[in-house]
């Protein structure tokens, strides 16, 4: 019996110790560290980060980046004309690998809202990836 209390009046005293911050100069073991402040320190803008009402973060959710393709060259030419139509700056063709040969492009519009959203779907692309899906990370 006397162990056990032994034993458990070492633990308690070890964990004081360690929550006091005691072991760190000899073991490295600390609670008081867990909050990581290099992470913060590391911040890049911190103040950039704006808290939205409902209604602009809303809106803001409903702006994406939407992309079609791979096209070929001779695809490309006609997927651009069939944008022509777009308000101008609203879309890009970006170089992408696709595994076969020759080059390739992407067409992307980086923030799509919902008006130029529904203006995409109506158009008519040529080739099998002629939908805009969600642009790739």
């Amino acid at each position: 019996m006397r162990a056990l209390v032994a034993l458990l009046l070492l633990a308690n005293l070890a964990f004081l110790a360690l929550s006091r911050g005691w072991l760190q100069p000899w073991v490295g073991l600390s609670t008081q560290h867990e909050r990581e402040p290099q992470r913060l320190a590391a911040q890049i803008e911190p103040t950039s980060v704006r808290v939205l009402p409902a209604a602009a973060a809303s809106a803001a959710a409903a702006t994406l980046c939407l992309q079609a393709g791979p096209f070929d060259a001779t695809q490309i030419e006609a997927a651009e004309a069939a944008l022509a139509a777009l308000p101008p700056g609203s879309w890009r063709r970006v170089p992408v690998e696709d595994g076969s040969h020759g080059p390739a492009w992407a067409l992307r519009v980086e923030s799509a809202d919902a008006t130029l959203q529904r203006q995409l779907q109506g158009l008519a692309l040529p080739g099998p990836n002629a939908l805009f899906q969600p642009c790739p990370r």
